[in-house]
């Protein structure tokens, strides 16, 4: 394993039970390294398996079988012995922002937790200085997650990651459930914090023009194997996979955007 590596998966299954006493394969035999400080991209359309992908990443799942290494060490390691100090290294955004937010809490409460032992005004500081990084006014914070726009929620959700101060981000289709000019925005946002991620991150998607916006390596998914991973260049304009070629095709959105 390389010195560079933040992530390796070395043939990584994840499997379900489905109808007559068989498995399903949302993820079947993936091997894989992802280095470290790059932006990437795992794209394919639904049910390719990206989202249970993405969750054996950030280790809220185990795989059925492989290794999944995380900074040199394995991931079941990690969750016995290092849970806290893992999920303060890795964080992820989900989809719906509204169901990954607390109903009862209210905003300043939920950023409250990722606050890390800073107490009274070290504390206060922090939230304002994360609020102002992800465009939300300081009024947002005695209310609570319904009274909040779907792009509110969502910048919520960044900013509570944030707040951990994490080297790698996971991010499952956070803004599949935006509409089009908040869906710009929230991917504005993201560029403008690309940088403080040291870690890097996975910016999970079904669409390659969105995903083209943020990655640097696309790595291309189809049930549940990889089928293809390339730089951005080379998977838009010169993709080998005949599934590749087809997502790109597809894509609603074009020319890309780099």
């Amino acid at each position: 394993m390389s010195s560079d590596s933040v992530f390796q998966l070395k043939q990584v299954f994840k499997a379900y039970p489905s109808k007559g006493g068989k498995k399903f394969h949302a993820v079947d035999g993936v091997d894989l390294e992802l280095k470290w400080g790059v932006a990437y991209a795992l794209v394919g359309e639904s049910g390719s398996g990206k989202t249970t992908f993405g969750r054996l990443l950030s280790g809220m799942i185990p795989p059925t079988e492989g290794e999944i290494f995380f900074e040199g060490k394995k991931m079941r390691d990690w969750m016995r012995r290092d849970r806290r100090k893992f999920c303060k290294k890795v964080q992820v955004i989900f989809q719906n922002p509204y169901l990954s937010l607390d109903p009862k809490w209210n905003i300043r409460e939920i950023l409250e937790e990722g606050t890390l032992g800073a107490w009274g005004r070290g504390r206060k500081r922090k939230i304002e200085v994360i609020l102002e990084r992800v465009c939300l006014p300081k009024d947002c914070l005695p209310k609570k997650p319904h009274a909040l726009s779907g792009g509110e929620r969502q910048r919520v959700a960044i900013a509570r990651a944030l707040l951990m101060e994490p080297e790698f981000l996971i991010l499952d289709e956070p803004t599949s459930q935006l509409d089009v000019s908040t869906q710009a925005d929230i991917m504005n946002l993201l560029r403008d914090l690309r940088p403080t991620l040291t870690g890097g991150l996975l910016f999970i998607t079904h669409d390659i023009a969105l995903a083209s916006q943020l990655a640097e390596v696309f790595i291309v998914m189809r049930h549940g194997k990889i089928v293809e991973k390339g730089l951005k260049k080379e998977i838009l304009f010169s993709a080998q996979a005949p599934y590749t070629q087809q997502l790109v095709s597809a894509s609603p959105a074009w020319p890309p955007v780099f």
